[in-house]
């Protein structure tokens, strides 16, 4: 999940997303906070995503054609089985799929070939989150951001070299077919995602993230000196830019962006008391219909939702502020605040196309409604695991507090950053 796109629902295996045709925009935000991090929030995340291009390198200049995505999966999949198992089945934000693997009650380990299938691990693996920042980093060459087109470089190398060694020879027999060394506690602890990287390690990461041309490089090392100098009580206050922000713009940039995902939510999120879109949603699941009048769409318990949207809408227009290419924010802003209740709901429903869809002057049920009340009903600790079922976001417990709605990689890179602390102080310094 990134900041803005709003896919906390699941649809079977699947999230539910609506971007409502602003995903780029969404993204824009995402790279002025802190460009290039992706969905990566600690250092084994990357260390597993390269290992498994390690072996699809491997595996094809033997011959055998395996894909990157594919090996990536498996060595990702191997990993966190593994480790649970170490652990007795002790539960972790960087262990996801806690539910699923243990429907693989066998001793023996998977093969290199089952663990790659959705079928024993997680259909959004945590390799996906790692898909901009690898190039970022220059761990991987890229002519792309096809993730099966990655080339490691000598960085991502000497990365594997001070994290995996063991693991990295120890796991190609098993991709070929074979069978994992009998003594093995070294390789399981190399692969261990919960395990702090190596001080050689977090130099080498610490130099790839503060590195690279500008302005991108700017950007990561204050927002990495920010969430560096949190204390206890944290920052809250987007009228103070703090001190490791040198780049007014870049905090203005990040305050707008946070601006845009209220005004996101309270449009198609999943906050208290309904956006607009999930309480239409709602209403035509309660009532069994998967049809509603345009004309009727507009009813008293919408109201407050509609007058939210069009307060954050509005507040955004007031900054003046929008750096999105083509004003994609600000335009979707003025769609927001339509004074005409029932114009500004087709807008919004016309925006979705896939879980709600306009028909001539009708809102029906798209591939993707569900239709749930708003009211969460009582979930037992077996459905809370199946909630969690492809956690990819840190844990909110540890990081201090920060603005309202700031971007989700500021989260991930406060998580990150004892991954990127050199033992011996800083590469470059900040």
């Amino acid at each position: 999940m990134e900041w803005g796109l709003l896919g906390g629902e699941r649809l079977g295996g699947t999230r539910r997303v609506r971007t409502l045709g602003m995903g780029a925009t969404v993204r824009f935000f995402n790279e002025q906070a802190v460009p290039g991090l992706g969905g990566v929030w600690f250092g084994r995340q990357v260390v597993l995503a390269l290992l498994g291009i390690h072996i699809g390198e491997s595996l094809r200049a033997d011959g055998r054609g395996s894909a990157n995505i594919l090996a990536a999966n498996a060595v990702e999949a191997f990993a966190v089985w593994s480790t649970l198992t170490r652990n007795k089945w002790s539960r972790d934000p960087r262990l996801p799929g806690y539910l699923k693997l243990q429907l693989y009650s066998k001793r023996e380990d998977p093969t290199f070939k089952h663990a790659g299938s959705r079928a024993f691990y997680v259909s959004q693996p945590m390799r996906i989150g790692t898909r901009d920042a690898l190039p970022m980093l220059g761990l991987v060459s890229a002519t792309n951001r096809r993730f099966n087109s990655y080339a490691l470089t000598e960085r991502g190398v000497a990365l594997l070299e001070a994290t995996c060694p063991r693991a990295r020879t120890a796991l190609l027999p098993w991709a070929k077919g074979g069978s994992l060394p009998v003594r093995r506690k070294a390789i399981l602890e190399e692969l261990d995602p919960t395990r702090p990287l190596s001080d050689s390690a977090r130099e080498i990461l610490r130099e790839a993230f503060i590195s690279g041309p500008e302005p991108e490089r700017s950007r990561r090392r204050e927002a990495l000196a920010f969430v560096e100098e949190l204390g206890p009580g944290g920052h809250t206050s987007w009228d103070e830019q703090p001190a490791g922000i040198i780049d007014a713009t870049h905090w203005a940039d990040m305050r707008a962006g946070a601006v845009f995902a209220s005004v996101m939510e309270a449009a198609a999120g999943e906050e208290a008391g309904g956006s607009v879109l999930r309480r239409i949603e709602a209403r035509m699941g309660s009532a069994g219909i998967r049809k509603l009048a345009l004309s009727d769409a507009v009813e008293v318990a919408l109201i407050p939702a509609i007058d939210r949207l069009r307060e954050r809408a509005g507040a955004f227009l007031f900054t003046g502020h929008d750096p999105s290419p083509g004003r994609a924010a600000s335009q979707f802003c003025t769609d927001c605040v339509e004074a005409d209740d029932q114009l500004l709901i087709s807008r919004l429903v016309a925006r979705d196309g896939r879980i709600l869809r306009l028909i001539d002057s009708s809102i029906l049920a798209g591939s993707a409604f569900e239709g749930q009340p708003l009211s969460e009903p009582d979930l037992d600790d077996t459905a809370v695991a199946i909630l969690d079922e492809s956690l990819d976001e840190p844990p909110e417990e540890g990081i201090p507090p920060l603005p309202e709605s700031i971007s989700r990689r500021i989260h991930n890179l406060a998580t990150l950053a004892p991954d990127l602390r050199a033992a011996t102080g800083d590469v470059e310094g900040l």
